[in-house]
């Protein structure tokens, strides 16, 4: 197959399939080194590939600089056949690509002039998300004027496969139409939003934690767990969420589960502190004794829709409003663009609810 030389870094932020990643910072990682940060994710339909180095310190009073774009060459996928799928510059794998449950890959990539490879996994297969349940309660180790004191939380449930060690991995992605797609100052009033054009617009937030659970005690049987939790506040009256859930491989299950409490503390993946644990499946060929912070992720998933109704009491609660705090402008003839981007769309999402 035609290869395809990657010339550039690419993007660190990835949409739900992809897991999320950022820079890290180094002043939270072991010995305030910086590291390459590889992440690798491979399904049934698509593959992605994002590559970073994290922060370095740039002086003893705080300040920091990001490293250099890592130079990213000849990276592909090989199938337990020996065919090659070649990553694109924008990280994403080629469209002749299709995963195969009970194949195995293997990831392989030069980055500034050093060989990396991942060790071998196997795609294993994925039940559906039976349902996906927004349960309603009240958290009362938050304050009271906390956003999430009262809230759903979104509960996926599923059906074990039986006689087999299964390893899930759960991710999402909120849509909520824009109302503003830009600011500006005016006289007297001061900063305003500016309506979307068209109006057909949504933004995207992702989600950040690391959410994962194994079949242990539970084979065969349902399993239950929390995805998130969705303030009881307004706007916007209904919560858009899809939930992806991925049936992922050992070794990638024993990595993220050893961070997964610490990254619902720090936000991310990668902000961790120094118990970080280094990538499980990728390594330097040549030095082994490099660390690496990343994971070649292989899995089969399912997606499934859900919403949050808040526009009703709930056992005699009413959902908080919380307006936006900048104004619309007051000009009837003032827009500005929806531009397509990673946090905004123009298209409709399927299932959308209003």
């Amino acid at each position: 197959m035609k290869k395809y030389l990657l010339s550039l870094s690419v993007l660190s932020l990835i949409v739900l399939h992809i897991t999320c990643q950022f820079p890290v910072d180094s002043s939270v990682l072991p010995d305030g080194k910086q590291y390459l940060v590889i992440d690798v994710a491979l399904s049934e339909t698509y593959g992605k590939l994002s590559v970073e180095y994290s922060l370095s310190k740039l002086n003893d009073d705080g300040g920091y600089q990001t490293l250099p774009k890592p130079k990213v060459e000849n990276a592909y996928i090989k199938n337990g056949q020996g065919e090659k799928f070649d990553f694109y510059p924008d990280g994403s794998l080629e469209n002749t690509f299709v995963g195969v449950v009970g194949e195995t890959y293997q990831f392989f990539v030069e980055i500034d002039g050093k060989s990396y490879t991942s060790a071998l996994e196997t795609m294993r297969p994925c039940p559906e998300i039976d349902s996906l349940v927004p349960i309603f309660t009240r958290e009362d180790f938050r304050n009271p004027t906390d956003p999430n004191y009262h809230g759903f939380d979104v509960t996926a449930y599923l059906t074990d496969t039986p006689i087999s060690d299964n390893y899930y991995q759960w991710s999402w992605i909120h849509y909520e139409r824009a109302t503003g797609c830009g600011l500006r100052k005016e006289p007297i009033v001061g900063e305003v939003q500016l309506p979307c054009q068209p109006f057909d617009c949504w933004n995207i937030a992702y989600s950040k934690n690391v959410v994962v659970q194994s079949d242990e005690l539970r084979d065969g049987q349902s399993i239950a767990k929390k995805i998130v939790r969705v303030p009881f506040i307004t706007p916007p009256s209904t919560y858009f969420l899809r939930v992806e859930q991925r049936s992922i491989t050992p070794r990638v299950y024993a990595y993220l589960q050893s961070i997964e409490a610490q990254s619902e503390q720090v936000g991310t993946l990668f902000d961790l502190p120094a118990t970080t644990k280094f990538s499980p499946n990728i390594s330097n060929i040549d030095d082994p004794n490099e660390a690496i912070l990343g994971v070649f992720n292989v899995f089969s998933s399912k997606v499934k829709n859900v919403s949050a109704d808040r526009r009703y009491n709930i056992n005699g609660i009413a959902p908080r409003n919380i307006p936006d705090p900048v104004p619309f402008t007051a000009d009837p003839f003032a827009s500005a663009p929806c531009v397509e981007s990673k946090f905004r769309t123009l298209t409709k999402p399927d299932g959308w609810i209003e």
